[in-house]
């Protein structure tokens, strides 16, 4: 199975997250970690799952993220399983939003296949991961890959004749 992380982040917290979601990934096959002002906008050939993530702020994605899905092709998305995460102060979203929420939102108006409910990590006011919240990326991309695994088990390829 072969991956591709794409983060954006201010303090360092959302790349943390996207580290121990591309570690968990990198278990089970390639996985390339990117931040989004340099992620490719084709999406390379092969590639499996494509994961996005981003700090929430003012209720939504920031710029970096927004732009890449703004300038990610359409058909780039064709047969890749998708998932959404971001962080978060631990507010209700009616009163933080979620980039999360937005990303997934996004994706699959592009037509992505999402394959998980979009994830939300929390972080402090410092700001600060709270603890355990790396530990819980890496079940929730476990979580992902299982998903997936079992999506790509199940392809079935017809002889040619």
């Amino acid at each position: 199975m072969k991956s591709l992380v794409v983060f954006a982040t201010r303090t360092g917290n959302t790349r943390r997250i996207a580290a121990a979601i591309a570690d968990v990934l990198r278990g089970i096959g390639p996985c390339d970690l990117v931040a989004a002002e340099a992620a490719p906008y084709r999406i390379p050939a092969g590639t499996d799952l494509l994961v996005v993530g981003g700090p929430t702020e003012g209720h939504g994605m920031t710029q970096p993220i927004a732009r890449f899905l703004e300038d990610l092709e359409i058909t780039a998305l064709d047969g890749i399983a998708v998932a959404a995460f971001d962080t978060r102060l631990r507010w209700p979203k009616v009163l933080s939003g979620s980039a999360a929420d937005a990303i997934a939102k996004r994706l699959t108006g592009d037509g992505a296949d999402l394959i998980a409910p979009a994830e939300s990590f929390m972080v402090t006011r410092k700001p600060v991961l709270e603890p355990g919240e790396e530990r819980r990326a890496s079940a929730w991309a476990t979580s992902l890959a299982t998903t997936v695994s079992e999506r790509l088990s199940r392809v079935i390829t017809l002889p040619k004749g």
